[in-house]
């Protein structure tokens, strides 16, 4: 791989762990809503750094899920769970973002917390090679 896209990749999960982290601390300020964003955030860069390994790099949301479904899930390199893990954090941050009906709870921002660790989990034996110091 090409070290410019090795790079790249490396900032893309960088980004992903950063929001989780910045998730965890919406949440202990008692920003749910925002928290539950975030951990999409997480999730999505994750997922961006996955498939630039494969030398992918869709355009919009619902374009990352259906590559991470179709390089990963598909092939059975990643679980089905895993998959399904990155479309509810997708459809929560809608919910998050866009809903004026919705105020998502704490329960929700834990769980949202919960969901990205996992997808991130899953994920890094995946980018490890890509994500190294001194690679």
């Amino acid at each position: 791989m090409e070290p410019i896209v090795r790079q790249r990749v490396r900032t893309f999960w960088d980004k992903g762990e950063e929001r989780l982290r910045a998730a965890r601390l919406l949440y202990q300020q008692g920003f749910t809503e925002e928290a539950v964003s975030v951990a999409y955030y997480a999730t999505l860069w994750a997922a961006r750094a996955l498939l630039l390994t494969e030398g992918a790099e869709p355009r919009t949301h619902e374009g990352v899920r259906t590559m991470l479904g179709l390089y990963f899930i598909r092939t059975g390199r990643l679980p089905q769970e895993v998959g399904r893990l990155f479309t509810r954090r997708l459809d929560d941050r809608m919910s998050a973002d866009y809903s004026d009906a919705n105020f998502l709870s704490g329960e929700d921002a834990e769980e949202a917390i919960e969901q990205a660790e996992r997808f991130l989990e899953a994920l890094r034996p995946l980018v490890e090679g890509y994500v190294r110091e001194g690679d």
